[in-house]
């Protein structure tokens, strides 16, 4: 089933992330991912992506990479945090 995932980053600098990210397109098509990043209006150092996901199989698949783990190092990404939503899903049905 289909996930939307939203995903908030603290980062070192936006135009470092946003590049980073840009260039990772391929990889996330590559596993059907699709997700565009936003920067926060009122801060510098934090974005969200918003992505549909396959499955969150393929969701957690993708962010257990050791790959993606270094990438998000090298374009300045602090530790992630995430939400799995659906939605029929009610406060009770989120995966965290």
């Amino acid at each position: 089933m289909k996930i939307t995932a939203v995903v908030s980053h603290d980062i070192k600098d936006w135009k470092t992330f946003k590049e980073g990210f840009d260039a990772h397109e391929s990889v996330r098509a590559a596993s059907g991912i699709t997700a565009k990043a936003y920067k926060k209006t009122d801060s510098s150092n934090n974005e969200y992506v918003i992505g549909e996901i396959p499955s969150k199989e393929v969701f957690d698949e993708f962010f257990s990479d050791p790959d993606f783990h270094r990438h998000m190092e090298m374009i300045g990404v602090v530790p992630v945090s995430y939400t799995h939503l659906r939605a029929h899903e009610t406060r009770h049905d989120l995966v965290c």
